[in-house]
């Protein structure tokens, strides 16, 4: 309880009619006692006066400074203070607008900024998350649900990190401020991911930044091993035909001679294999660019389907689910793919010694106007650290291995702009899974 309610002085919307009520009260004494006298008249002049004055420099002032405070109390910055004619409250007035003014300017300035870092993060390809004061998801872009390999339907506002629906979860708790890692997905796309804070109220806030090295990274390892091989096939070529002139001749001069002339052709013949096998290596640097072109998937696939089948002893299936929309790509280079494809899955259900192995080619229309193409085996499956490797230059888990199958089919794709991925899943099978955009 204030001063003002212990002593129940009245407040300032009482104060001028108690005012003129006593006005009153004293005239009218006054009049009932001298009602000529001088003192009346004077009394009857001076008392509109003095409530004129009185609502001049007291009253209304007061009301002013008092809406003044309720508009400031409830951040209304669009009203403004009337000037009262009395110059003390006309400058209190002029004060209050001009920093009112000046309120609502900022708060413009806010605002507009505040929808244009909106509109930035969720156009941003870098994926944000922000965390609360707590370390719970409080604002996410598209761009992270993407990159972090999260279903849209999946609810991840209030979680903690650990809990997120993405392979990232655990390696995502377990950074702290100020780290930056780089991750590897499970479709062998490759992330960094940097964690930071800003202060907040006095308390630290966490965010996430979550970006694409994919397309930089496999860029820079395919200009590397492009040179590299490039050099080598120069080299081992020129070597390898002065090498086989040399042969040929000896060929002929000890033709006579059965044993040397079959070891001769011996080391001939493995001249040249090392040259085609440089070359196969050399084959995928001069992969050319593709030429695209409309292509209906379920068709292309009935008719490659004899000649996949070919290319493995195991029996393989297609199917075809809903409406295939027509996709642009290289019909040439797309039928080399899924012979690699179909091959890897030969060579890993014979290295399972499956005795019912099984090949599926699986055609389906997927949302937003991409089409999944899933090649899946029942062979031996991928472990956890040959997965880790898989579409590294090269890379083989086949003891007599180029790897230039997985090599080759994934430089096809990405130049289709299409995305995949090879892993065993839960059920045991293997599938390569690849989407093109329509």
């Amino acid at each position: 309880m204030n001063f003002r309610q212990r002593l129940k002085i009245p407040g300032s919307h009482l104060l001028f009619p108690l005012t003129l009520l006593s006005v009153l009260s004293l005239g009218w004494l006054a009049f009932r006692s001298a009602p000529t006298s001088i003192t009346t008249i004077c009394m009857a002049i001076a008392s509109p006066l003095l409530l004129l004055l009185m609502w001049q420099s007291v009253v209304r002032p007061r009301r002013i400074v008092t809406r003044g405070i309720e508009l400031l109390s409830g951040q209304d910055t669009n009203n403004r203070l009337a000037h009262t004619g009395q110059t003390d409250a006309d400058r209190v007035a002029d004060l209050f607008n001009t920093l009112m003014s000046r309120l609502h300017e900022e708060q413009i300035r806010l605002q507009e900024q505040e929808s244009f870092l909106h509109l930035l993060i969720e156009a941003s390809p870098m994926g944000v998350l922000m965390l609360d004061f707590d370390g719970l998801v409080s604002h996410y872009n598209p761009a992270f649900i993407r990159l972090a390999g999260i279903a849209k339907e999946s609810p991840i506002h209030r979680l903690p990190l650990a809990k997120l629906p993405s392979p990232l979860a655990a390696r995502l708790s377990a950074m702290t401020d100020g780290d930056v890692a780089t991750f590897r997905m499970e479709d062998h796309s490759i992330l960094r991911c940097t964690m930071q804070s800003f202060m907040e109220r006095g308390f630290r806030r966490r965010f996430i930044l979550l970006e694409s090295l994919t397309r930089e990274v496999m860029e820079a390892q395919r200009q590397a091993y492009g040179k590299v091989i490039r050099l080598m096939a120069h080299e081992v070529n020129n070597s390898m035909t002065g090498f086989i002139t040399l042969l040929d001749l000896l060929g002929v001069t000890h033709e006579s001679d059965a044993d040397l002339s079959e070891f001769i052709r011996s080391v001939r013949d493995r001249c040249s294999s090392l040259g085609r096998f440089i070359g196969a290596y050399a084959d995928v640097v001069r992969l050319p660019a593709p030429v695209p072109a409309p292509l209906r998937l379920d068709s292309f696939l009935t008719a490659q389907l004899p000649f996949l089948r070919s290319n493995t002893s195991w029996p393989l299936t297609l199917t075809v689910q809903g409406d295939i929309p027509s996709i642009r790509a290289d019909a040439d280079m797309l039928a080399q793919t899924l012979v690699n494809l179909i091959r890897n899955s030969s060579d890993a259900i014979r290295s399972a010694g499956h005795q019912d192995g099984r090949i599926e080619i699986s055609l389906s229309p997927a949302t937003h106007g991409i089409v999944s193409l899933t090649v899946t085996d029942n062979g031996c499956g991928i472990s956890p650290a040959i997965a880790d490797n898989l579409f590294s230059p090269f890379f083989s888990s086949k003891p007599e291995g180029q790897g230039i199958g997985l090599t080759m089919t994934a430089e096809i794709l990405r130049r289709h702009d299409a995305s995949f991925s090879l892993r065993t899943d839960p059920d045991g099978l293997t599938r390569f899974r690849i989407l093109f955009h329509t």
